[in-house]
């Protein structure tokens, strides 16, 4: 799904029309997958995208804004409709779709800690992860709790297996994917015995 444009007032310079958003994010996951979050900034970004510094404020207004929207895309591909489905089958899957979408971009755990909750974010993806628990009988205080619950599990689990040390770490004891797997079921399964 592409970025969400904000108007803005006056327009960008000659020649600088030629980027938007879904460019910058574009190039953003580009440098920080080569390099390194470390190695993003306005300066590296706007030789990606072949223009001035300036330029990119026209679009995005700090870096914690461009965080923010990286994290939105990579976010909106995770969340399917689940509506229909069992919500224990389909709640597992979102957490298995964030964690290989974070694992699939270098430093996104980070990134994702780092982040600022976007409008859309705030608005409509997080809702559309507890939707399908409200409709299975939590609260939506419950569901709300349970979403956030997942998403500090995959978050912290991602800077874990993004981190070479701690990753390192976790293999000496367990492999990474099936201690993933037992600990999101147990996730779910305290939450259908405690929720509902």
């Amino acid at each position: 799904m592409p970025v969400a444009e904000k108007p803005r007032v006056g327009r960008p310079r000659k020649g600088e029309s030629s980027i938007n958003r879904e460019k910058i994010v574009t190039a953003a996951w580009a440098i920080v997958n080569e390099h390194g979050l470390s190695g993003l900034s306005t300066r590296t970004l706007a030789a990606a995208l072949d223009v001035k510094s300036p330029a990119l404020y026209w679009y995005v207004r700090s870096k914690e804004e461009l965080l923010s929207l990286m994290l939105e895309r990579l976010l909106q591909d995770s969340i399917s409709d689940g509506t229909g489905r069992d919500w224990k089958d389909w709640f597992k899957g979102v957490g298995r779709r964030q964690r290989a979408l974070l694992l699939s971009y270098r430093d996104a755990g980070v990134i994702a800690s780092m982040a600022p909750p976007t409008d859309l974010i705030r608005e409509e993806l997080f809702p559309r992860l507890f939707q399908p628990l409200v409709a299975a009988g939590m609260t939506a205080e419950q569901a709300s709790a349970a979403a956030g619950g997942l998403a500090s599990l995959v978050l912290g689990w991602v800077i874990y297996e993004q981190r070479p040390d701690t990753h390192a770490m976790m293999e000496t004891f367990h492999d990474p994917e099936e201690a993933f797997e037992l600990v999101l079921a147990s996730f779910v399964a305290g939450l259908e015995q405690t929720a509902l």
